[in-house]
């Protein structure tokens, strides 16, 4: 049977629509751009035309470690590192059993040696009577008088430990002698620990300083700098006058550098135990001078080049030069500003304008 004209021209149109929609079904869409994850830290602006750096962590001045007086098996633990703490706060326990045992038992002396006193004292007024109608020597009411004595010597002996012995019993309670931080914990509830033994340690709430390695080298120079700058990591772009307070004149063995601690001038709530911070030795803060971290400092066409991170989260680059190198940090020139997010890793795959996902930098905080 033959099909009418229209219809036989109908089934190819009907075919390529199909087709057609097949391949605008099939057509894959746009990939979206990726931000490729980079790690950033920021730019430090250097103190002086010859700046030097030294890093180091926020200290207090007065820093100790709390021990209980005697020995014996932590009862209880109060508080946690990070910890404020006021003068008087009970910090920690001991089991106070045994030494309740103890305080019992010397009581119980007490009583033993008082009652051989007045037993004594009783012989001795008879035989002074005794002594006095010639019924016995004189020897004899002399060996009554130093068994008298005797027993008041032991009588007191056991006062003693009995006192001492109580002194024990409030020493199973460990107080903050100040008011203060507790900056680490260095035991637990059920530890049997020795009398001295370092429970907590503690920083009292007053100046703060920066603790720093020096080289032997270099420890001249730093006592006798004319101007010292401290920044914190937290913001480095704010700098706070400081001062060398002291330097430890015997160089750690390990390493041969030499311990300072450097006075934080007009330190504010900002500036928090455990921070990471940077002491700058130089003449003045005058913009022209950065620290990076050595991994952010990249070459683009022979040129030296950090890769900044604006706030639309795109990589840019800033052409920089290179003046020196200085303990993992490159000092550098160029178009920078304090606290400029620098990518430190990631750097040899970054292009103009590429979309990137900053991740900080974790810092480890030294201990105190």
């Amino acid at each position: 049977m033959r099909l009418p004209r229209p219809l036989h021209l109908s089934l190819p149109i009907s075919a390529i629509a199909a087709s057609l929609l097949l391949v605008a079904c099939s057509k894959k869409p746009e990939a979206v751009p990726q931000a490729k994850p980079v790690v950033i830290e920021h730019a430090q602006a250097m103190v002086g035309e010859s700046g030097e750096v030294f890093p180091g962590s926020v200290h207090s001045r007065e820093e100790a470690d709390l021990s209980f007086r005697i020995s014996g098996k932590i009862l209880t633990r109060r508080v946690d590192a990070g910890a404020e703490v006021k003068a008087g706060q009970v910090l920690a326990t001991l089991d106070p059993e045994d030494n309740k045992l103890n305080s019992d038992a010397s009581k119980s002396a007490v009583t033993a040696a008082e009652a051989d006193v007045k037993l004594a004292q009783a012989d001795l007024q008879r035989y002074q009577d005794l002594l006095g109608k010639g019924f016995i020597s004189k020897s004899m009411f002399e060996q009554k008088q130093n068994t008298l004595e005797l027993a008041e010597a032991r009588r007191d002996q056991a006062k003693s430990n009995y006192a001492v012995i109580n002194n024990q019993m409030r020493y199973t309670t460990l107080t903050a002698t100040k008011s203060g931080l507790i900056t680490s914990v260095l035991a637990e509830a059920g530890q049997v620990i020795a009398a001295g033994q370092p429970v907590f340690r503690f920083a009292t709430d007053n100046a703060r300083e920066v603790v720093i390695s020096v080289p032997e080298g270099r420890v001249s120079a730093l006592r006798n700098a004319s101007k010292l700058a401290i920044s914190l990591w937290a913001n480095p772009s704010k700098y706070y006058e400081a001062r060398v307070r002291t330097i430890n004149m015997q160089a750690d063995p390990s390493t041969r550098t030499h311990e300072a601690r450097v006075t934080i001038v007009g330190s504010d709530d900002a500036v928090q135990l455990g921070m990471t911070a940077t002491v700058f030795m130089g003449a003045k803060v005058d913009g022209s001078l950065y620290q990076v971290p050595l991994s952010a400092v990249a070459q683009v066409d022979n040129k030296a080049v950090v890769w900044t991170v604006s706030a639309d989260n795109k990589a840019h680059k800033v052409p920089v030069a290179v003046l020196r190198y200085v303990e993992g940090f490159a000092v550098v020139s160029g178009a920078l500003k304090p606290g400029m997010p620098l990518v430190s890793a990631g750097v040899q795959l970054l292009g103009e304008g590429q979309l990137v996902k900053p991740i900080q930098r974790a810092r480890e905080v030294k201990p105190s």
